[in-house]
């Protein structure tokens, strides 16, 4: 259920991926902040980043691979209020894709948000939050049909809510999260449809958190995390009814020690039911862990590791173990020059189905992804960044055709007035 900087270092999500705030990963300031225009009790920022990529496997494919160069433009504006007693944040966003030779592949992805957090009374918040999307799934996803002659298009919208108290040392925290996914039909070379109207789901999670200061800068907790997915029709095509439910109980430890180290670990049980009588139920073993360390005050450290279970609606499986371990290193060469170096291991441990699909025997799917980046940022001054970087991933299957990597190349030029 948490979805963190590991998940981040290769790119965006899936868009399946499940998360909880309260296993949120930590948050890298920028080191200029915008200044924006004032706008009577608002202040609004306009900016941007314009860019161009080379990519040597478009497609995500093993074997005959298609490069192209594609070109990002993505404004975005944000208004932001912060009172005494109030924060309203309201954003909105566009990314344009467009390639030079496979224009099938360009693409507009668009989303909105607001949030707001409000202090009741002294130590007492509550938030809400809510957003939609229009975007466009990764080549490669796990359950992007490879088929398709374009990538495939979904809609997600979310909503959710906080309540957090602090009285003394202990401090208790809950959230509500809802997500609803719509994906498009997709369409083969040969102009058939590609059904993904058995993806459609409905997602509603929850869960709460005590924790307790033991001493200054550390804090022990307990965490319950609750899940519920609806999909949209009775049975997908393959004949399976994929509705789940699942709890996640864990307990750990935070930290901030004199701004040098901060972060959380946490360890505990997990467990997942399915309502179709062929997918039996799985528990196991739940980890994480998000941690930012400073060995020196030029130089950030990130090391981010999370264990769960994912959806899929790939035939006679009911989901996926996914395990990841990744790390991420800042380093500023000078104030304005900014070095980045990354790196993720990723282990997706296909769950079987009881029932031998129509055409042959189960196979016990495991796949290994490997992800590496590397970057350089140019802080021209707190409007302009210019920023070249490098994406690497590779995917090692035993599943037939799954296999292949991927480099990209980057430049870009943001901007934030």
């Amino acid at each position: 259920m948490a979805v963190g900087l590991a998940s981040a270092l290769a790119g965006g999500a899936n868009a399946q991926e499940r998360g909880s705030r309260l296993e949120a990963e930590l948050e890298t300031p920028p080191k200029l902040p915008a200044i924006g225009a004032r706008l009577g009790a608002f202040r609004a920022f306009v900016g941007g980043t314009a860019g161009a990529t080379y990519d040597d496997n478009i497609y995500a494919q093993d074997g005959a691979k298609v490069d192209d160069v594609y070109f990002k433009l993505s404004p975005n504006v944000k208004v932001s209020s912060d009172t005494s007693r109030y924060k309203l944040n309201l954003a909105a966003g566009l990314d344009r894709y467009e390639y030079s030779d496979r224009t099938s592949e360009s693409r507009t992805d668009w989303n909105v948000s607001g949030d707001v957090l409000t202090e009741l009374l002294r130590d007492t918040t509550v938030s809400l939050n809510s957003g939609f999307r229009r975007a466009t799934e990764e080549r490669g996803s796990p359950d992007s049909p490879v088929t398709a002659v374009s990538p495939v298009r979904y809609e997600a919208f979310t909503a959710g809510g906080g309540f957090a108290r602090e009285v003394g040392r202990l401090q208790a925290r809950t959230v509500v999260d809802y997500q609803e996914l719509n994906y498009d039909d997709g369409r083969r070379g040969n102009g058939t449809i590609i059904n993904n109207d058995d993806r459609d789901r409905k997602t509603l999670s929850g869960g709460g958190e005590l924790s307790y200061s033991f001493s200054p800068g550390y804090r022990i907790f307990a965490r319950a995390l609750l899940d519920r997915v609806w999909y949209r029709l009775p049975v997908d095509d393959n004949g399976y009814n994929r509705d789940a439910r699942g709890y996640r109980l864990t307990g750990g430890l935070k930290f901030d020690v004199t701004n040098v180290i901060e972060g959380g670990i946490f360890a505990g049980y997990m467990h997942r039911s399915y309502k179709d009588i062929v997918f039996d139920d799985y528990s196991g073993i739940a980890y994480g862990a998000n941690v930012r360390w400073a060995p020196t005050r030029l130089t950030t450290v990130r090391f981010a590791v999370n264990r769960d279970v994912q959806e899929t609606t790939q035939i006679g499986y009911r989901g996926y173990v996914s395990t990841d371990f990744g790390v991420r290193v800042e380093h500023e060469l000078r104030r304005e020059i900014t070095l980045k170096l990354g790196a993720r291991y990723a282990k997706n441990r296909y769950l079987l189905s009881s029932a031998i699909p129509a055409g042959g025997a189960l196979l016990h799917r495991d796949d290994d992804l490997y992800y590496a980046n590397a970057g350089v940022d140019y802080l021209l001054n707190r409007q302009f960044l210019i920023g070249l970087g490098w994406d690497y991933v590779k995917r090692s299957s035993n599943a037939v055709t799954s296999d292949y990597s991927r480099n990209k190349i980057f430049g870009f030029l943001k901007v934030t007035l």
